[in-house]
């Protein structure tokens, strides 16, 4: 059966452009009100998008850190798993990244999945100082952060040399237990690879029902070339409930000021009435869809109407 994640309002709100949309301003007050309201509805899982800037609103928007948010949000909640979307590769080196995992794990009590992807917003590196790569270098890093991490959750004394990170007889105490599951979040060819070799869940991009086939599809011959079983399969969407379709796109175009993205929006999200999504719902789990993770706008209000598609 399906499960629903919950992307938490760290940037205030998903829509880009957006014309009425009125989220509250994303303080760690409000997003801890959502989660803790999100687990008392029967969310499964909450995800934190990992950015320094904020790239739904602009830079000089108000965004929170999301290894801070995740910590913190472990402490408040009882049963849903979080995660993130995704952290990004070059904020934290593998190693250490694998000493703070073992701690939120301990914190959590073994609700936390580890999910990383390459990053991609070039103007976050430049306002931090950090080096932005090419694209296949950026993937080849996160490869061997993430095989570096799966290394020392389960190996004593470990020595790795790869292109770009070394580490010599590292030691990791304690050990995560459990070891949490590992996600990868990416759909170009060189993401597409790293995801059959070395993890555990693969989280594309919003996508069409037709999109979530041909791309789960696609991975499960990569998978069987490799000799590994099935992934998990996780995708966002923007989601929207009214008494009515019509209502529902009537309020979702109200909402955009960009219409080629509202064409997009519609096409790949949960927009329309409780009968249209629950059914939308059906067909992204008949595809091989585990994971649905909903993107609400403003977040705390529409999360109200959920409970009308998870009960």
């Amino acid at each position: 059966m399906v499960k629903f994640g919950l992307y938490l309002p760290v940037y205030g709100g998903w829509i880009r452009s957006s014309v009425n949309e009125k989220e509250e301003t994303p303080t760690y007050s409000y997003v801890r009100q959502v989660a803790i309201e999100a687990e008392k509805i029967g969310i499964d899982s909450l995800w934190i998008p990992d950015h320094l800037l904020n790239p739904i609103k602009g830079e000089s928007s108000f965004s929170l850190e999301a290894w801070t948010v995740a910590a913190a949000i472990a402490e408040v909640t009882k049963k849903v798993t979080i995660a993130h979307t995704t952290l990004c590769e070059a904020f934290r080196y593998p190693a250490v990244l694998a000493k703070q995992i073992v701690a939120l794990n301990e914190i959590s009590n073994g609700r936390f999945w580890l999910s990383i992807g390459a990053g991609w917003f070039k103007r976050e590196y430049e306002a931090y100082g950090l080096p932005f790569y090419e694209h296949d270098e950026r993937i080849t890093r996160t490869k061997e952060a993430i095989q570096i991490i799966k290394k020392l959750w389960k190996e004593d004394g470990v020595t790795f040399k790869g292109k770009y990170y070394q580490i010599e007889n590292g030691v990791l105490e304690p050990k995560p237990n459990p070891i949490p599951r590992i996600w990868y979040g990416g759909v170009t060819e060189a993401s597409r690879n790293l995801a059959a070799e070395e993890v555990d869940g693969w989280l594309m991009n919003e996508s069409t029902v037709e999109e979530v086939q041909k791309n789960i599809n696609d991975m499960n011959e990569r998978l069987k070339k490799k000799g590994r079983s099935k992934l998990q399969y996780g995708v966002p969407a923007d989601t929207l409930i009214r008494e009515t379709d019509k209502i529902a796109i009537e309020h979702m175009t109200q909402m955009h000021g960009d219409k080629k993205r509202l064409e997009r929006v519609l096409n790949t999200g949960l927009i329309g009435s409780p009968e249209t999504v629950v059914q939308k719902i059906k067909n992204l789990e008949n595809s091989g869809v585990d994971h649905i993770l909903l993107k609400l706008s403003p977040t705390l209000k529409e999360l109200k109407q959920i409970k009308r598609i998870i009960d």
